[in-house]
């Protein structure tokens, strides 16, 4: 963790910013359960899996109180050496349960709006309720700078911890597989040019009649459907490249399609009914599986 004079110099932490959040001491004592109250209802709505770090309710109460505490210390202070170390504690708990620190992030600024909500709630308009604001916002931002150290610090350590040979494995297995997503890219690429050459070639046997209108009508809207597959798997593959995550749902879209234009290409023979009707039922389970993919992916409701 750097030195306590380095950070309150990095944020131009003052003697009056100090006098300013004392101000609200008394208001945030008074205020305390109302805060943990807001804040636990955030977490639950926000985090899916709180019930992994929060298990059981001796647990969590035990964690009220300790952010209780912490919130009413942001306005008593004092901000000196001790304050620090405690806060770094928090972040180093954090690290400890593997709590994602983007959950830190997001609390924060959810604790943020509060604090405004409740000085505006408590005071009138003025200069003076800016600069108390203003400095609620410092120490916000101070407390988190102390606890994602704490995350920076343990990554540090794990790659110190590791060895050359093992920091050239990453390192290869790291280059492998961005090499592996260019293939892939490159090879949808081509995929995709060859469609359209099947689609135009399609077309050019429909105007010169060489083939039955309808035969040739299905196939083109087969090669149409596979190479609107190929062009969402390509942007996935492009997302992919770009340091984003997969979208399952595209490689059941892509099997969707797929079912799609082997129906259309079966419906021309009307002898191959059982076979339409094995396809009919891999096409149902294709779409409840997408509709189900889907939802999951979906944000919990407010």
């Amino acid at each position: 963790m750097d030195v306590v004079s380095d950070i309150k110099a990095r944020y131009n932490w003052t003697h009056e910013d100090e006098e300013n959040l004392r101000v609200l001491a008394s208001l945030a004592e008074q205020r305390q359960e109302w805060f943990i109250d807001t804040l636990y209802h955030f977490i639950e709505s926000h985090f899916a899996d709180t019930e992994h770090f929060l298990p059981n309710d001796q647990v969590r109460q035990r964690h009220r109180q300790k952010v209780k505490e912490w919130f009413v210390s942001l306005f008593r202070g004092p901000y000196g050496a001790y304050y620090f170390r405690r806060i770094y504690r928090i972040g180093e708990t954090h690290v400890k349960i593997r709590l994602p620190p983007g959950y830190v992030n997001a609390s924060i600024y959810r604790i943020r709006g509060m604090i405004e909500e409740m000085v505006r709630e408590s005071r009138e308009c003025s200069e003076m309720t800016d600069r108390i604001l203003r400095s609620a916002h410092k120490i916000l931002d101070i407390n988190l700078d102390v606890i994602t150290s704490a995350y920076r610090e343990e990554e540090l350590k794990l790659y110190l911890a590791a060895g050359k040979t093992h920091k050239t494995l990453v390192e290869f297995i790291r280059r492998l597989s961005y090499g592996m997503d260019t293939f892939i890219a490159v090879s949808l690429i081509l995929a995709g040019a060859f469609i359209i050459f099947w689609v135009g070639y399609d077309i050019f046997l429909m105007l010169r009649r060489m083939e039955p209108l309808e035969r040739i009508s299905l196939s083109i809207l087969g090669g149409v459907l596979i190479l609107y597959a190929i062009g969402e798997l390509l942007a996935e593959a492009v997302k992919h490249l770009r340091g984003g995550s997969i979208n399952l749902n595209v490689f059941i879209g892509l099997a969707l399609a797929a079912v799609v234009r082997k129906i259309i290409v079966v419906s021309l023979y009307p002898e191959k009914t059982a076979e339409i009707s094995v396809l009919s039922l891999l096409l149902g389970v294709l779409g409840v599986t997408f509709y189900l993919v889907n939802r999951a992916a979906q944000p919990p409701r407010v």
